[in-house]
């Protein structure tokens, strides 16, 4: 597999980096300095710096953190007891952070779990290190602990579904692509393939889940584009921003906005960006401007709204599913997203006939009868919960 976070990884290095760079939110500090513990995020290479690269550093934290990652993460010594006293000196995020790497690295499974296990007790709301857990745990194959860090990063930020799914499909990755004809066809020409070409093959590549052989596709094609076409950005940022790679996700998007101020995705995704990094604000701006480009678009209406849920904006989150179901009225699960969030604001007749609508569009998705059943329960129509049960059990056993 290449490497592809090689540039992301010396991102300490490629400026004079200063205090006032580790002066950002814990969210932003571990995208623009950190990874996942994946093997093809880490530098195909050892890159060796000079002992006196990080001397103008005045702060011992930032100081030991810096040459920790120099000689562990990108190069081939021990950093433990530089991150250790790091970590005891400011409980280091980053710090954290690069210990678990660097056990990754070596394969010390359990002196990673551990070290993830003991981040997670100080930073119990970044998804980053119960993703980084979730990771080391299908290693060593401890999948109930791999499926509860799954569960808890995915519901912290959604992004991280994205990359443990991906993760989690690489050893599918080269059947998929031997099944795939697109694939097999284009691969096969001898000519250079044309822009549209090169879009296809992408495209199925994202499909087979080969992310990082679609994202240098799409990095060829950007290459040759001469008129500077946002789409490609917007592709190749949307990969990015699935292996939560925010920072060159973030350059993409703006390079898409740069290029066509109209371009709604661009707004989306950057949007997703922005809530990673707990920037609320500006990613409700950039809905707005979303909205504003194309109001008929339901990606922005569904992403805002699970926004605004997740901020308590209940109200201005069930205007968006309203605008919602306009948009999509034979949509059984824009009714169901509708339903669970009037059974918040306790309008359990609108959810009830939300959850009716949904299961008359779509009588066989089993959920949608238990849903409806908790909902009867609490109305007090006991012999409507037990039909709707039964009815549950009867499409589960099928």
């Amino acid at each position: 597999m290449k490497q592809l976070i090689s540039n992301l990884s010396v991102t300490l290095w490629d400026k004079a980096v200063t205090e006032a760079d580790f002066e950002i939110p814990t969210p932003v500090l571990l995208a623009k300095f950190s990874f996942l513990p994946i093997s093809s995020f880490f530098p195909a290479d050892i890159i060796s710096l000079p002992q006196d690269h990080f001397d103008h550093i005045k702060e011992e934290d930032i100081k030991l953190l810096l040459r920790g990652f120099s000689i562990g993460i990108i190069g081939d010594e021990d950093p433990v007891q530089l991150f250790e006293e790091a970590i005891a000196l400011s409980k280091s995020v980053l710090a954290y952070s690069y210990l678990g790497l660097y056990y990754f690295k070596i394969k010390a499974y359990d002196e990673a779990i551990a070290v993830y296990s003991a981040a997670i007790e100080y930073f119990k709301e970044e998804p980053y290190f119960y993703a980084s857990r979730c990771l080391v745990y299908r290693i060593i194959g401890e999948d109930e602990g791999a499926f509860y860090d799954y569960q808890i990063a995915k519901r912290l930020d959604f992004n991280y579904h994205s990359v443990l799914e991906w993760q989690e499909n690489q050893a599918e990755v080269s059947y998929f692509e031997a099944e795939n004809l697109v694939i097999q066809e284009l691969e096969s020409t001898q000519k250079d393939l044309s822009m549209d070409e090169l879009n296809s093959l992408g495209l199925e590549y994202v499909h087979c889940y080969d992310y990082l052989k679609a994202i240098e596709l799409y990095t060829l094609a950007i290459n040759k584009n001469t008129a500077d076409n946002s789409n490609l950005f917007v592709f190749r940022g949307s990969l990015y921003l699935k292996l939560t790679c925010f920072e060159l996700a973030l350059d993409d998007f703006n390079r898409a906005i740069e290029l066509d101020d109209h371009q709604t995705a661009a707004y989306v995704f950057r949007a997703k960006v922005f809530e990673s990094y707990r920037y609320s604000e500006k990613a409700l701006q950039d809905y707005a401007k979303a909205e504003e480009n194309d109001n008929n678009s339901s990606i922005v209406y569904e992403e805002r709204a699970s926004l605004f849920e997740r901020l308590g904006c209940l109200p201005e989150a069930l205007s968006d599913f309203d605008r919602l179901v306009e948009l999509n009225p034979e949509d059984f699960y824009v009714y169901s997203l509708r339903a669970d969030l009037k059974e918040r604001l306790e309008d359990m007749h609108g959810a009830l006939a939300d959850y009716s609508m949904a299961i008359e569009l779509n009588p066989y998705y089993s959920d949608l009868y238990s849903y409806r059943a908790a909902i009867k329960e609490k109305l007090g129509d006991t012999v409507g919960a037990k039909f709707d049960l039964d009815k549950f059990n009867e499409l589960e056993d099928e």
